[in-house]
């Protein structure tokens, strides 16, 4: 697999996150999660629809608070950390909706987490995406609504 050139160490533990809950009133939404990703590796959530994958998600990105659990990135405490903190270092997910910004290009709608989060090393990012998803480079110029469905995903 190709590796981004972003990745520091591929068998540095990255995330570790270990009995993590998150209700709403009347509902369990996640039962003592636990997960552990290394870096440069690729995970995927799987579940039936209301399982929690995206409140589990959010949880993990700052959107909602988890009732209890310890989460950590690179050793530092995500517990502590404020929401835009965590995107900041690089923690987001990509939900199953499209939810891209229509005045935009594609490319542009890629690049947009690196503006708002000042992450250095965008082109370099870039450059692995198209090589690992050369289609994607083929519509880069299209305006976001010019996309398919499964190409605005």
């Amino acid at each position: 697999m190709n590796q981004a050139p972003f990745s520091i160490n591929d068998s540095a533990l990255a995330v570790e996150l270990s009995d993590v809950w998150k209700s709403f009133p009347g509902v369990t939404a996640n039962a003592g999660v636990n997960l552990s990703v290394r870096t440069g590796s690729i995970h995927a959530l799987l579940g039936e629809n209301g399982a929690g994958k995206t409140t589990f998600m959010r949880a993990v990105m700052g959107a909602l608070e988890a009732k209890t659990g310890g989460m950590e990135f690179n050793g530092e405490n995500l517990r502590e950390a404020p929401a835009h903190h965590r995107a900041h270092v690089g923690i987001g997910f990509m939900p199953e909706d499209r939810r891209l910004v229509p005045q935009l290009t594609a490319e542009e709608n890629i690049l947009l987490p690196t503006w708002t989060t000042r992450i250095e090393g965008a082109e370099e990012r870039l450059a692995w995406i198209y090589k690992l998803m050369p289609e994607v480079e083929e519509f880069r110029n299209r305006g976001a609504t010019e996309l398919s469905g499964g190409q605005q995903k």
